[in-house]
Formats: C-alpha cells, structure tokens, sequence
C-alpha cells in the first residue's frame, strides 16, 4: 500500500515541478539573475507574464485532473490488501494490481462524475457571485464591495456544507466498485444505501482519520521545511544569481519529496480507514461478517477479493440490492 501511495505521489509531484518550472521557470529565473524585469509601461512584458500565468494555470487544472484520476484508480487498489487482511490474508503488490485491473475503467469513470459534478457546483457558486457583484454594484463603491465578499463568503457555507453531505454518502464507492465489482453509477447507488442512518458515524469516522492524517503530516513537515529554509537561507546570503536558482530549485526538490514521502503515508492511512467503513457498513446492512466467515472456513486463499461475486456474476453494473449472489451464501 506504501509502495503504490509513494509511486503516485511521486509522480504527482514530478508533474507538478515540470509544469511549474515549464510555465513560470523562464520568468522566475530570469527575474533572480536579473536578465528580466517587468516593466508596467511595456505592454509586451505584461503580456508575456500573463501569458505564461494562463498557460501556468491550463497546466495546472489538467495536472490536477489527470492526478484525481489516477488518485482514484489507487485507492480503489489499495481497497484489496485492506479487504483480504480481514481474513488474515497477504497481498503482493504484483496481485493488488492484478485484481485492480478490471475495475481500473470503472473507477476513471467515477472520478470523472466526481470531477464533473464538481466543475457544475463550482459553476453554479461563481455564477451567484457574480450575480451578487452585479446586483449590488460593488465596483463602484468600497461599502458595496466589501458587502459583496462577505455575502459571497455567506453563500459557501451551503455549498459547503452540501459537499460534506454528499462527500461523505459517496465515501465508499470506490470500495464498492472493486469489492462488488458494479459500475460507477450502481456504486454511486451503493454507497448512498449503505450509509443510510449511518451518516454520521461514517463522517465521524472519516474526519477522525483526516485530523490524524494532517497532524502527523505537520509533525513531519514543518521542522523538515524550517530546517531546510534555515539552512538554504544562510547558504543564499552571498550566493551569485546562479547559485540562488540552484539552491531555489535544491529546496522545491527536498520540499516536495519530503510532502510525497508524508502523502503516501496518509493516503493509504485514509484509504485503509475508508475500506474499513465500508466492511462495517456492509456488516451492519448485508451480514457481511457472516460471508467472510464462510470464505475463511476452508482456512484457504483463493487469491481473489473477500466477499467478491462468484464468477458468474462479475459483470460491471450487475449488482442490484437483494440479488447479489456472493460465495457461500444463498442471498
């Protein structure tokens, strides 16, 4: 689970220093050996900084993007090794992703209604801003501006509170696509039944794991970072241009391998946390305990996933409350 958190995050972050250093590199260096300047009255260094700030931008979301997509393709992985040590069972890394593979499509195409329906609030919230903003007149006055942001900042609390609720009714549908092996709707489905009258111990549970995550992240994070600036700090008091970008690109490289390091750690945490809601969930509702301990009878590992459909149910989208056929049972 470490291994394939730490991959991912690597990559996540390599991408994002290509980006960065692609878009903004040619100005930030530029700026610091003193070759560049900006100059308010030169409409083409204005327009050339704009230009690499939108490009920076474009490039960004489409990182991001592309990062969620992976993001979710791993935690639906790391859902397996959680699910089968239940029953006291050891996954490969070669086996996790080999079981991951036929619902790798399912979960891409859940992180894009995610992303989707995201993209839809975020519009729908800047839209009332700016409906706000036109409304109230606020560029013409101090008073109406000032007023505009307050009830604009007022305005996201709904769409705050909305998106826990929702976030937290559809925390477990990664799991239910690799475990039920179901399509990204039905999963979507599942896991709203699943967390019916258990809301609040799901969210509860969830938020637990994010405040542990966060604080052993800090632990590790701040005295690292404050070192590292120390030290680059004292290093950069005579240093030439050249070596202020060397030191510059030095402390991104440690900075952001230190945040992978610590991210891959929290993120199987979290993702561990999230397999485990979902088998106490589905204990609660479907008797889930009663299956495993069938599938642990024989004392063998099949080396599938616990609580699986059987072979011939293993069609995405095929789940449907009440028909679901699972071994050893006869529901």
């Amino acid at each position: 689970m470490f291994g394939s958190a730490l991959i991912f995050q690597l990559i996540s972050v390599a991408a994002t220093l290509l980006v960065t250093f692609m878009a903004l590199g040619p100005f930030m260096f530029g700026i610091m050996d003193g070759t560049l300047t900006i100059d308010e009255n030169d409409p083409a260094s204005i327009d050339g900084l704009l230009g690499s700030l939108v490009g920076f931008s474009v490039a960004i979301v489409v990182t991001v993007f592309l990062t969620t997509l992976l993001q979710m393709v791993l935690q639906g992985a790391l859902v397996i090794p959680v699910i089968r040590s239940v029953l006291n069972r050891k996954t490969t890394f070669a086996q996790m992703w080999q079981l991951t593979k036929p619902r790798i499509g399912t979960l891409l195409l859940l992180a894009v209604l995610y992303a989707a329906a995201t993209l839809v609030a975020v519009l729908i919230y800047v839209a009332l801003v700016v409906l706000l903003i036109v409304t109230l007149g606020s560029t013409e006055s101090d008073g109406a501006a000032l007023a505009a942001v307050g009830l604009s900042l007022l305005i996201s609390l709904p769409f705050l509170a909305v998106g826990l609720w929702i976030g937290t009714k559809l925390l477990v549908a990664p799991a239910a696509i690799v475990v039920e092996n179901i399509g990204a709707v039905a999963a979507v489905k599942r896991s709203w039944l699943l967390t019916k009258a258990n809301w609040w111990r799901t969210f509860g549970t969830a938020l637990l794991a994010a405040i542990i995550a966060a604080v052993i992240g800090g632990i590790i994070t701040t005295p690292v970072s404050f070192i590292v600036g120390l030290i680059m700090g004292v290093m950069s008091v005579e240093a030439t241009p050249e070596q202020a970008i060397a030191q510059t690109i030095i402390t991104q490289v440690i900075s952001s391998g230190i945040g992978a390091l610590v991210g891959a750690v929290t993120l199987a945490f979290q993702t561990g946390v999230m397999a485990l809601i979902y088998v106490d969930l589905r204990m609660r509702r479907d008797g889930f305990d009663i299956t495993l301990l069938k599938e642990s009878e024989s004392g063998k590992d099949d080396g599938g996933i616990p609580g699986a459909p059987s072979a011939a149910d293993l069609v995405p989208g095929a789940y449907s409350p009440g028909t679901t056929h699972y071994p050893g049972t006869n529901a």
